[in-house]
């Protein structure tokens, strides 16, 4: 990346998640680049820390349009002093807009990070269908708008967002993530499970957008022909989901890399929203067979290293993870190949970094 770029990054927060993820993974290639959070104490804060990154706090606890919030964002421009804003999702998005409009301060180049594609508002706040439309009303302040996904970037142009639109894929870390034995081994047997035992896995929150109750459902019945299969779930609030019958909740996980490389078959089950699924990139990349349901991007994702089934099908998942399980070991084995060259030839890290690097510097020339 270009050390002489001073971007500041803001973003909601630095807890789990994709995009919270690709943004350690840009700034841990430029010094240069802070971040500035709505709302401190998320995971990420002590690896970024431990790199030295400049993190900003506005804590913004009760609502982004709180004055106070504008008020700490304004110092922080003046102090930093950044050649670029880029802001992450809907929140930081409009929050730095409405800064723009009320100092009339509009020299600094702009880019907004979109990250999902077709969000269902129905399942959320009302704030949150308020801050989206927000977004739409302003979506010409911006310089430019990434997504990272075709999907997304559809969406929001047929929902009314008016900008230059390009699309910039997640990049995965592919030595972090990847296959590794004594991580296996020591997984398995920290929750006792056996060597030749196959397993599932999903990782992401507990939210209506990754819709765990079609994967239980399905997995109930996956149970019933195959006893011996286990299924893990990571993310926030997954440890709340009972560990019985085969299925073990973890919660958040900082060693995420070591879970990947404990199982055999990475599941997205999202039933809406998703633009880029991280954790089926990464999955993949640790040489996890995919699964996925046909929401964003997941069909380019996956492509012929897996199978892709339509959202909120208990039917249609639980086939797909009995053909998975069914398969004889040999191609069982070249599907988690194919898996893992897939994410190392299209969606490596190299190559996203690459991609914000020539925006960046284009933004600077124009």
């Amino acid at each position: 990346m270009n050390k002489e770029i001073k971007v500041l990054h803001i973003i909601s927060s630095l807890g789990q998640g994709g995009a919270e993820r690709q943004l350690i993974e840009l700034v841990k290639q430029n010094k240069n680049h802070a971040i500035c959070q709505l709302i401190s104490g998320g995971v990420y804060e002590k690896e970024l820390k431990k790199q030295k990154t400049v993190i900003f706090d506005l804590k913004c606890k009760k609502s982004i349009f709180d004055i106070f919030c504008l008020y700490r964002l304004y110092k922080i421009m003046k102090s930093y002093k950044p050649d670029i804003v880029n802001t992450w999702m809907y929140h930081s998005s409009l929050l730095e807009v409405f800064l723009r409009k009320i100092t009339l301060k509009n020299d600094i180049p702009l880019i907004w990070g979109l990250r999902c594609s077709n969000m269902e508002t129905s399942y959320y706040s009302k704030v949150l269908k308020l801050v989206i439309n927000g977004c739409k009303y302003f979506s010409q302040t911006p310089n430019i708008i990434i997504n990272n996904s075709v999907a997304g970037m559809n969406f929001h142009k047929s929902i009314g967002f008016k900008n230059n639109n390009i699309v910039i894929f997640n990049g995965i870390d592919i030595n972090k993530f990847s296959a590794n034995n004594k991580f296996r081994i020591n997984f398995r047997n920290k929750f006792n499970i056996n060597k030749g035992v196959k397993v599932l896995l999903c990782v992401g929150r507990v939210d209506p957008m990754k819709d765990h109750d079609t994967l239980l459902k399905a997995f109930k019945k996956i149970k019933s022909n195959f006893s011996s299969t286990v299924l893990i779930l990571a993310g926030m609030g997954t440890e709340n989901i009972n560990e019985t019958n085969g299925v073990i909740g973890l919660g958040p996980r900082e060693d995420i890399d070591h879970v990947y490389a404990a199982c055999d078959v990475i599941i997205s089950s999202s039933a809406f929203g998703e633009g880029f699924s991280n954790a089926l990139a990464e999955g993949m990349a640790s040489s996890l067979i995919p699964i996925a349901t046909n929401v964003g991007d997941s069909k380019y994702i996956v492509g012929n290293a897996g199978k892709v089934i339509n959202p909120m099908n208990v039917d249609e998942l639980y086939d797909a993870i009995k053909e998975v399980l069914e398969l004889n070991e040999q191609d069982f084995i070249t599907r988690k190949i194919l898996a893992k060259n897939r994410i190392n030839g299209k969606f490596n890290k190299l190559k996203m970094l690459d991609s914000y690097n020539k925006v960046y510097n284009k933004l600077l020339e124009e």
